[in-house]
Protein backbone atom coordinates (compact mmCIF):
# COMPACT_ATOMS: atom_id res chain seq x y z
CA UNK A 1 0.00 0.00 0.00
CA UNK A 2 1.64 3.03 -1.18
CA UNK A 3 2.10 5.74 1.49
CA UNK A 4 1.37 9.36 0.87
CA UNK A 5 4.39 10.55 -0.03
CA UNK A 6 4.65 7.48 -2.64
CA UNK A 7 1.07 8.77 -3.85
CA UNK A 8 2.10 12.64 -4.62
CA UNK A 9 4.88 10.76 -6.58
CA UNK A 10 2.42 8.14 -8.52
CA UNK A 11 0.37 11.51 -9.30
CA UNK A 12 3.08 13.43 -10.80
CA UNK A 13 4.33 10.44 -12.97
CA UNK A 14 1.04 9.44 -14.29
CA UNK A 15 0.67 13.13 -15.16
CA UNK A 16 4.47 13.47 -16.92
CA UNK A 17 5.38 10.01 -17.61
CA UNK A 18 4.14 8.32 -20.83
CA UNK A 19 3.02 4.92 -20.17
CA UNK A 20 2.81 4.97 -16.48
CA UNK A 21 1.15 2.53 -14.85
CA UNK A 22 0.74 1.29 -11.06
CA UNK A 23 -0.54 -2.63 -10.97
CA UNK A 24 -2.69 -3.50 -8.10
CA UNK A 25 -1.76 -6.81 -5.58
CA UNK A 26 -2.90 -9.41 -8.57
CA UNK A 27 -1.24 -7.43 -11.25
CA UNK A 28 1.82 -7.43 -9.87
CA UNK A 29 1.58 -11.29 -9.12
CA UNK A 30 1.05 -11.56 -13.27
CA UNK A 31 4.11 -9.54 -14.05
CA UNK A 32 6.30 -11.91 -11.86
CA UNK A 33 5.25 -14.73 -13.60
CA UNK A 34 5.76 -13.33 -17.26
CA UNK A 35 9.44 -12.67 -15.32
CA UNK A 36 9.29 -15.98 -14.24
CA UNK A 37 10.78 -14.29 -10.32
CA UNK A 38 9.26 -15.52 -7.26
CA UNK A 39 7.31 -13.84 -4.82
CA UNK A 40 10.40 -13.01 -2.55
CA UNK A 41 10.65 -9.99 -5.39
CA UNK A 42 6.96 -8.67 -4.79
CA UNK A 43 8.19 -5.39 -3.37
CA UNK A 44 11.29 -4.95 -5.61
CA UNK A 45 8.96 -2.88 -7.93
CA UNK A 46 6.43 -0.31 -7.56
CA UNK A 47 5.44 0.66 -10.93
CA UNK A 48 5.59 -0.23 -14.90
CA UNK A 49 6.28 1.81 -18.29
CA UNK A 50 3.76 0.10 -20.21
CA UNK A 51 4.39 -0.44 -24.29
CA UNK A 52 0.64 -1.05 -25.01
CA UNK A 53 -2.64 1.06 -24.70
CA UNK A 54 -3.90 -1.27 -21.32
CA UNK A 55 -2.72 -3.31 -18.64
CA UNK A 56 -5.11 -6.03 -20.16
CA UNK A 57 -3.25 -6.14 -23.54
CA UNK A 58 -0.12 -7.12 -21.97
CA UNK A 59 1.34 -10.61 -23.87
CA UNK A 60 4.60 -10.59 -22.30
CA UNK A 61 7.27 -9.13 -20.64
CA UNK A 62 8.07 -7.18 -23.74
CA UNK A 63 5.30 -4.92 -23.46
CA UNK A 64 6.31 -3.62 -20.21
CA UNK A 65 9.61 -2.01 -18.37
CA UNK A 66 9.45 -2.24 -14.44
CA UNK A 67 9.74 0.57 -12.37
CA UNK A 68 11.25 1.06 -8.71
CA UNK A 69 10.37 4.72 -7.17
CA UNK A 70 12.34 6.93 -4.73
CA UNK A 71 10.59 9.96 -3.67
CA UNK A 72 11.92 13.07 -1.88
CA UNK A 73 10.64 16.38 -0.93
CA UNK A 74 13.44 17.78 -1.03
CA UNK A 75 14.13 20.81 -3.84
CA UNK A 76 16.29 19.44 -6.73
CA UNK A 77 15.85 22.43 -9.40
CA UNK A 78 17.65 20.36 -11.80
CA UNK A 79 16.50 16.79 -11.30
CA UNK A 80 15.69 15.83 -14.88
CA UNK A 81 19.36 16.95 -15.87
CA UNK A 82 20.61 14.60 -12.72
CA UNK A 83 20.17 13.32 -9.57
CA UNK A 84 22.75 15.47 -7.66
CA UNK A 85 21.79 15.61 -4.27
CA UNK A 86 19.26 12.27 -4.23
CA UNK A 87 19.08 10.76 -1.32
CA UNK A 88 17.82 7.37 -1.10
CA UNK A 89 17.83 3.29 0.43
CA UNK A 90 17.49 0.61 -2.00
CA UNK A 91 16.94 -3.12 -0.75
CA UNK A 92 19.22 -6.17 -2.18
CA UNK A 93 15.88 -7.23 -4.13
CA UNK A 94 16.11 -3.99 -5.79
CA UNK A 95 19.42 -3.48 -6.98
CA UNK A 96 19.41 -7.20 -8.22
CA UNK A 97 16.06 -6.62 -10.40
CA UNK A 98 17.58 -3.39 -11.71
CA UNK A 99 21.04 -5.56 -12.78
CA UNK A 100 19.54 -8.50 -14.12
CA UNK A 101 17.13 -7.41 -16.38
CA UNK A 102 18.65 -4.03 -17.67
CA UNK A 103 16.84 -1.90 -19.81
CA UNK A 104 13.96 -3.64 -18.78
CA UNK A 105 13.72 -2.17 -15.19
CA UNK A 106 14.40 1.36 -14.30
CA UNK A 107 15.28 3.48 -11.21
CA UNK A 108 12.77 6.26 -10.74
CA UNK A 109 13.83 9.60 -8.39
CA UNK A 110 11.18 11.77 -7.92
CA UNK A 111 10.92 15.21 -6.17
CA UNK A 112 7.50 16.39 -5.40
CA UNK A 113 8.79 19.70 -3.55
CA UNK A 114 6.26 22.37 -5.03
CA UNK A 115 8.97 24.27 -6.59
CA UNK A 116 10.78 21.75 -7.99
CA UNK A 117 8.59 18.73 -9.21
CA UNK A 118 10.11 16.52 -11.66
CA UNK A 119 11.63 12.84 -11.93
CA UNK A 120 15.17 11.21 -13.19
CA UNK A 121 14.64 7.92 -15.19
CA UNK A 122 17.74 5.20 -15.00
CA UNK A 123 18.82 2.07 -15.90
CA UNK A 124 21.56 0.40 -13.35
CA UNK A 125 24.15 1.14 -15.82
CA UNK A 126 23.70 4.52 -15.97
CA UNK A 127 23.33 4.97 -12.36
CA UNK A 128 26.23 3.29 -11.82
CA UNK A 129 28.46 6.30 -14.15
CA UNK A 130 26.87 8.58 -11.41
CA UNK A 131 29.41 10.15 -9.26
CA UNK A 132 28.00 8.80 -5.91
CA UNK A 133 28.55 7.38 -2.19
CA UNK A 134 27.32 4.15 -1.61
CA UNK A 135 27.78 2.33 1.87
CA UNK A 136 25.70 -0.79 3.01
CA UNK A 137 23.06 -0.49 6.17
CA UNK A 138 21.59 -3.59 7.70
CA UNK A 139 18.25 -3.30 9.07
CA UNK A 140 17.97 -5.45 12.39
CA UNK A 141 14.33 -7.04 14.11
CA UNK A 142 14.88 -8.35 17.15
CA UNK A 143 12.29 -11.03 17.52
CA UNK A 144 10.69 -11.43 20.78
Amino acid sequence: MPNELEEQAFTLLRRELPGFYVPDREQKRQVRAWLNISDHFRSAFDALILKVPRFQDIKGPSDFVLVEIKVTRKHLPHLSGGPRGFFFGMTENEEMLLKVFGQNSLLCLVSVNSESEGYFLTDWDTLQSINMNKRIQYQINIRG
